[in-house]
């Protein structure tokens, strides 16, 4: 029989106490807590969204008064506890106040300079933080019972005074706010202002862009996504780049394929990308698979792969070959492999075709291609080989790993390189040959002949 979920037990625990046990239990731990206590004082007066309010306003003052640095670890603990505050306010204050809800959250994200300016944000959590009170103020203001016309021009205002770009949610999600004519609404006003800026621009013979019209146009991109509508941001980009480059022409064909409307997509998608024609070619397979025209989309599925030969192009590749197809495309896909410049790329979509030895033979014959710097592929390839008992391989992999530190003589990689000659010592002794490649025991002699010295990297290895 399935145990309960350990809170429902503790829940059906907490009902057979009486109340007054229960009670001091609570003011034991308020005694303790602040966190406990402030539980209790909100709930003390959850019926009274002033009062309610109030609590909620009184944390907050307290974090905007502060002004002490945070480091990294301190930062990590004070936005949890940020996100936590608006969750409360979501679950407690939203309810009964909505439009106290509503001011409280407005204030957050209005003083997200201080946010940003007393912490270390090198983890993201104060723009992540303050994306999550801008979707919060946006279902706060829906429960108010406001008249409709009044939330454009305090969404804008709100949205205008971001100098960190992270209020772009405010837009990006307005349609939890506005309907379509109020959307479009916005869409005109930003439409508006950056004809006016480039209008003033021309006016005083300005050759270069002017850096205000990217607001508007940012804005209008944002709006787009909530309406749902490319054509908004096609034409926002279009104002201030008439030929746009690849990456503004991706950002339409996926909001087109997003969206449902391939055929709009297409053009979009004709010619060379230059150095994205890689992600041209996907997506244009993407856009006739939406259109129906299959055959047309495996040819460019295989043109991807055969350009990357990477095992996410292999598979979309595969994904859209008919069964009786796909054990041909797989032989071919193995000759392209083998003929790979990069070993590590080629043994990877060996080992994914299900040819385990071709990519062991190809990984011994070219170990002297093998980098160590490229430890983020390296180190999981020879966890691949090894799960496959492919010891050679696997022995070339971690050889070049661990001879790249040594060679570089990098001690804060040391650990690192001792567990590497700890697997190589497990791997001889599963195997009494390791040819092509040298025998363990004279791979040991060179190393310690190379790298006798390295005193701080052997009391590591031989411990």
């Amino acid at each position: 029989m399935p145990r309960k979920p350990a809170n429902e037990t503790l829940a059906a625990f907490l009902r057979q106490q009486d109340a007054s046990t229960l009670v001091d239990i609570l003011l034991e731990l308020a005694s303790e807590s602040e966190l406990v206590r402030r539980r209790l004082e909100r709930l003390s007066v959850a019926r009274d969204g002033k009062r309610l309010a109030a609590a909620f306003r009184k944390t907050l003052s307290g974090w905007k008064r502060s002004r002490r640095y945070l480091d990294w670890d301190e930062a990590r603990q004070f936005f949890k506890e940020q996100q936590d505050w608006l969750a409360q306010i979501e679950r407690e204050l939203l309810p009964v106040d909505p439009m106290r809800a509503l001011e409280l959250v407005e204030d957050y994200i209005a003083s997200d300079a201080h946010w940003f300016e007393r912490a270390d944000d090198s983890a993201g959590l104060v723009g992540e933080t303050v994306r999550e009170a801008c979707r919060l103020w946006l279902r706060c203001a829906a429960c108010c019972e406001t008249p409709a016309d009044f939330w454009p021009e305090r969404l804008a205002t709100l949205y205008d005074h971001d100098e960190y770009g992270a209020r772009e949610e405010l837009l990006r999600r307005a349609n939890l706010l506005l309907d379509e004519a109020h959307l479009r609404g916005l869409v005109a006003r930003y439409e508006a202002q950056q004809d006016a800026i480039l209008a003033a621009a021309r006016a005083r013979g300005e050759p270069d862009l002017p850096r205000g019209v990217f607001h508007p146009a940012t804005a209008m991109v944002l709006l787009a996504e909530a309406l749902q509508d490319p054509d908004v941001q096609v034409r926002a980009t279009l104002r201030h780049s008439p030929q746009p480059n690849e990456l503004q022409k991706e950002a339409f064909v996926r909001h087109y394929l997003e969206v449902g409307r391939p055929a709009d997509a297409l053009p979009w998608l004709d010619g060379p990308w230059q150095r994205h024609e890689d992600t041209r070619l996907r997506l244009r397979a993407q856009a006739l698979q939406q259109l129906g025209r299959r055959d047309e989309a495996v040819l460019l599925r295989q043109q991807a792969f055969e350009r990357t030969l990477t095992i996410s192009d292999f598979r979309n590749w595969m994904e859209l070959l008919p069964p009786l197809q796909q054990s041909a495309a797989v032989e071919h896909a193995r000759a392209v492999a083998r003929a790979w410049p990069d070993p590590v790329a080629a043994a990877e979509l060996l080992l994914e075709t299900g040819d385990g030895e071709g990519a062991q033979g190809m990984l011994v014959q070219r170990a002297s291609q093998l980098d160590g710097r490229f430890y983020e592929l390296l180190v999981p390839l020879a966890k691949k080989l090894e799960a496959h008992q492919l010891w050679t391989g696997a022995t070339a992999v971690y050889r070049a790993l661990l001879l790249d530190i040594l060679s570089r003589g990098q001690s804060q990689a040391y650990r690192h390189a001792a567990r590497y000659w700890a697997k190589l010592q497990a791997i001889a002794q599963l195997t009494p040959s390791l040819e092509p490649l040298c025998s363990h025991a004279r791979f040991v002699a060179e190393v310690r002949r190379d790298h006798g010295r390295k005193w701080s990297f052997w009391q590591l290895a031989d411990s």
